[in-house]
């Protein structure tokens, strides 16, 4: 058993340090930065939720109540788990000259899982369950942002990998319980 933790750490620490610092370029180094900061991204995407909101009357409630819940559960969840400080974040831990460091310096202890991955990934599911048409376009969205943490050096791999899987507990639960909601209130 030691033996795979070992492993799983190493291959960790190995991608960690493929994407931190051999993916390393000018143009990644000056736009993944800008998804550090939630509200460079989050403003646009609440946006987009109002105004799909307002203008898509057939999906109003799905979007009032699934997109705050997921939301909630993803951030609330994360953040539980990070109140155990499993894990230092990989510029605190490694240091930051070993680590190419672009993001904030906050939450030096609480690595795992990634938040943003979490609540990004829970946001597409739903977005992709409302308006499968444009998955493609929610699930670059997130894929950018869950790619962000690492190469800013503020998530490990296992980290972002770990808050994917929370996003999709959570949002496949949601859109699952609404389904058979929504059936179960059209057979009465």
């Amino acid at each position: 058993m030691q033996f795979l933790i070992n492993f799983i750490q190493s291959a960790d620490l190995n991608l960690f340090h493929f994407i931190n610092q051999s993916l390393s370029n000018p143009v990644f180094d000056w736009l993944m930065p800008i998804f550090d900061n939630a509200r460079n991204w989050i403003i646009p995407l609440l946006i987009v939720w109002i105004v799909l909101m307002v203008k898509d009357k057939s999906n109003r409630w799905k979007l009032a109540i699934l997109i705050p819940l997921i939301i909630l559960l993803c951030d609330q969840t994360g953040g539980f788990i990070k109140s155990f400080e499993l894990r230092d974040r990989p510029w605190f831990a490694l240091g930051t000259e070993v680590v190419n460091h672009l993001g904030g310096k906050g939450g030096k202890h609480y690595s795992f899982p990634s938040n943003h991955a979490a609540n990004i990934t829970g946001i597409a599911i739903v977005f992709s369950y409302i308006y499968r048409k444009y998955k493609l376009i929610f699930w670059s969205f997130a894929g950018v942002i869950s790619f962000s943490r690492v190469y800013i050096g503020v998530h490990y791999p296992a980290d972002v990998l770990t808050g994917i899987i929370l996003g999709c507990i959570f949002g496949f639960g949601l859109t699952t319980i609404w389904t058979m909601w929504i059936e179960t209130r059209r057979k009465n």
